[in-house]
């Protein structure tokens, strides 16, 4: 028997209205940059694509934060 080819996606966090929750980390391979700007007076973090994204390809960016205590709690930060 040969079952149907199924292509998923897994993400751990409850579904929102919020698209930031689908961006993940990379220190050495990121694809897009924080920028801030202002909106109504209100600073507001933005993503901007560092490079041409690729159709189905995975949306990363440096998270930024090496301090020791962020390393020890979340080594994969240094990755």
């Amino acid at each position: 028997m040969r079952l149907p080819i199924l292509v998923c996606s897994v993400d751990a966090t409850r579904e929102s209205g919020l698209l930031g929750r689908l961006v993940n980390h990379s220190r050495l391979k990121f694809n897009c940059a924080t920028k801030v700007v202002d909106v109504d007076g209100k600073p507001r973090l933005i993503l901007v694509a560092s490079r041409d994204i690729r159709v189905d390809e995975e949306m990363l960016y440096d998270y930024g934060d090496r301090s020791k205590e962020s390393l020890e709690a979340h080594p994969w930060l240094a990755a």
